[in-house]
């Protein structure tokens, strides 16, 4: 059915030509693309103008849609703007956007792959959607194949000070995806499809409507697959979500979420590099060969089943005063199985019931705000190999945050002073424990200008007894019609991953028992003409600690793009190459050791065209000169390969 699509689409694009409600660009902007809606009102939260923004959206009847607001003004947002229009296979790599990212890719569609915020991955990242945590809560991770990409709006990430104050876990960084939220005048629908090789292919559907006087409902539904490019590569996912919000003011809505998830993917490990030793000194003539290459887990699949409910409240109390209330239950299900093989099948079945609050009031000069999250959690293991074992761990969370800012000369100049404190009772099959811990910190954002501002900032939390890990951040951004400039550096040491602190486990292979960190991002983007010139650097310049960081030493990426309107107006074109460099890399590879993975480049061609404000076309030929390299020990990237697709939208 998905290869039929191109003929369907375009004869129902020929009539499917609305303005939509949810593009996020101004055409007359090549550098700063802005939120557009229908009737919209928008508060600005940020000098920044690519920060979020709280948008109230307002219908004919005047009823207002009140959204999801960042967590912080200071925060850096990626916008629909941004990551539409660029070559993406999932939600991970609109991360890539940010210049303190990294992705240790294990190159198949699908694969649970690892991404770095500001030095720090898996254990280390609080991932939120509206505010709540979506980490699975055993092992405090996310593979964010299981966020919908097609749903997000916008992406905030909290500056690292900031990083430790929401939830319980203490984790240093903060990505919160803000998903979409608003209404309009008429039903609105959106699809979006892509194919490329292997069979991978992606098809994504979204409707949303007014239903009664103050009723609005919406759902979601993407479908994503991919056949062996590997032995045991294949991929599949559902996922679904749905709203239904009630508008019982302009003050108060309350909004009913339901979300699900289904997906299966091989976990084959790499390729055997030690097999392939055994025959020939020349392991790249057979590791780079899909066909005959062996790899270490034919057989090894993971499944996750994943429910998740919810209950939001989110009001306008008082006057310069918001307030967000969040109910919640997670069944979360992740199974490893490998019985054919090594005779493993491990299953984490975790149940957590949780609510969270984030209240903002503004008193002339002075501005606080409170965050809280109190969550229970329950969660069996069972792990059937050489010996079995049923493990149940019980976990009650209480976190509160406190936020105190000062706007002075006309808000020009916020300091702030930030505390948290978090309390945690575990207990287990065989024992049980409880902690306090607590960290404060301070920051100051200075705005000359609307498009200029500086950020500085300092905290300390405690995590275990011997670990009180200390991050510092200073950066500056500047922007106007053709030019933005976004510099970061940031600092952090002795933080301790929490799998390691808190279940025993042996470390996994991209965690290091401690992560002290220095690093430099550099964002720079020059509009001149119809030419667009993009880069983004990352370069870290002290990894202490253990050998193995899983940080490239430097990381590069450069495009040069036809970035304009074109044809009356009615085309608007991104297209262009772009240059992929990532330095040198020490990484644990499983029965090999440490790698020493050499640096490694390749160059893309991108086109996404959008006709009429309407439809979106997309091209990609990737890997120009058929590069062979790996990003992970031993996992080849992607040969050179053509994906395309589409994605429209219209009011029915």
């Amino acid at each position: 059915m998905i290869k039929s699509l191109p003929i369907l689409l375009l004869l129902i694009f020929q009539s499917a030509y609305s303005q939509s409600s949810d593009t996020l660009y101004n055409q007359t902007d090549s550098l700063k693309v802005d939120t557009t809606l229908v009737n919209a009102e928008y508060d600005s939260t940020s000098v920044d103008d690519s920060t979020a923004v709280v948008m109230k959206a307002v219908a004919p009847d005047s009823l207002i849609s009140l959204q999801e607001y960042p967590l912080a003004q200071q925060s850096r947002a990626i916008n629909k703007s941004e990551f539409y229009f660029y070559n993406y296979w999932y939600t991970g790599d609109f991360l890539r956007i940010f210049s303190l990212n990294f992705i240790k890719d294990q190159a198949f569609l699908g694969q649970p792959n690892e991404t770095f915020i500001y030095g720090t991955g898996f254990g280390g990242i609080s991932f939120l959607e509206d505010g709540v945590l979506w980490n699975d809560r055993y092992n405090n991770a996310l593979d964010l194949n299981q966020v919908q990409s097609e749903e997000v709006d916008s992406i905030e990430i909290v500056p690292s000070p900031r990083g430790f104050l929401y939830g319980a876990y203490n984790n240093p960084v903060t990505v919160n995806f803000i998903m979409k939220d608003f209404i309009t005048a008429q039903p609105y629908s959106r699809i979006r499809y892509y194919e490329g090789p292997f069979g991978e292919a992606m098809i994504d559907g979204m409707f949303s409507a007014k239903i009664y006087k103050r009723w609005k409902l919406s759902f979601q539904i993407t479908n994503r697959s991919s056949d062996d490019r590997y032995i045991n590569s294949a991929f599949s996912s559902w996922q679904v979500n749905g709203k239904l919000k009630y508008y019982l003011s302009n003050s108060f809505n309350l909004t009913a979420l339901y979300s699900y998830v289904d997906s299966d993917v091989g976990l084959n490990g790499g390729v055997d590099v030690d097999s392939i030793s055994n025959l020939t000194e020349d392991i790249n003539s057979i590791l780079y060969d899909n066909i005959i290459a062996p790899v270490l887990y034919p057989n090894r699949i993971q499944s996750v089943l994943n429910h998740n409910l919810g209950l939001r409240l989110q009001a306008l109390p008082f006057r310069d005063a918001r307030l967000g209330f969040t109910l919640y239950y997670r069944d979360y299900k992740d199974e490893i199985n490998d019985e054919d093989t090594v005779g493993i099948k491990n299953t984490n079945n975790t149940e957590t019931y949780g609510a969270t609050l984030n209240y903002n009031h503004r008193f002339n000069m002075v501005s606080f705000q409170v965050l809280g999250t109190y969550e229970n959690n329950k969660t069996i293991n069972n792990n059937e190999g050489d010996k079995f074992y049923n493990q149940t761990y019980d976990y009650n969370y209480l976190s509160l945050s406190g936020i105190l800012s000062f706007h002075i000369l006309n808000d020009r100049l916020t300091p702030a002073v930030f505390y948290n404190y978090s309390s945690k009772e575990i207990s287990d099959s065989n024992s049980s424990n409880s902690m306090n811990r607590s960290g404060l910190g301070i920051d100051l954002q200075l705005s000359l200008q609307k498009n200029f501002a500086v950020y500085l900032g300092y905290s300390s939390f405690e995590q275990t007894d011997s670990h009180n890990p200390t991050t510092v951040e200073f950066g500056g951004r500047y922007s106007n019609q053709n030019l933005k400039v976004d510099i970061k550096i940031f600092s952090r040491n002795d933080f301790v991953p929490y799998q390691i602190q808190e279940h025993n486990v042996q470390i996994p292979p991209s965690v290091s028992a401690t992560e002290d960190v220095t690093g430099l991002g550099i964002v720079f983007n020059y509009q001149y003409w119809k030419l667009l010139l993009e880069t983004n650097t990352t370069y870290y310049v002290n990894i202490d600690g253990n050998d193995i960081s899983n940080l490239p030493d430097l990381q590069i990426t450069g495009g040069l793009f036809v970035n304009d309107m074109f044809f009356d107006n009615n085309l608007y074109l991104k297209a262009g190459l772009i240059y992929y460099y990532t330095g040198n890399i020490k990484a644990l590879a499983e029965n090999v050791g440490i790698v020493d993975v050499e640096p490694s480049h390749k160059l893309d061609f991108s086109a996404a065209g959008e006709i009429r404000g309407v439809a979106i076309v997309y091209f990609a030929w990737e890997n120009l000169f058929n590069n062979q390299y790996y990003v992970t020990p031993f996992y080849p990237m992607r040969e050179r390969n053509i994906r395309f697709g589409l994605a429209w939208e219209l009011f029915d």
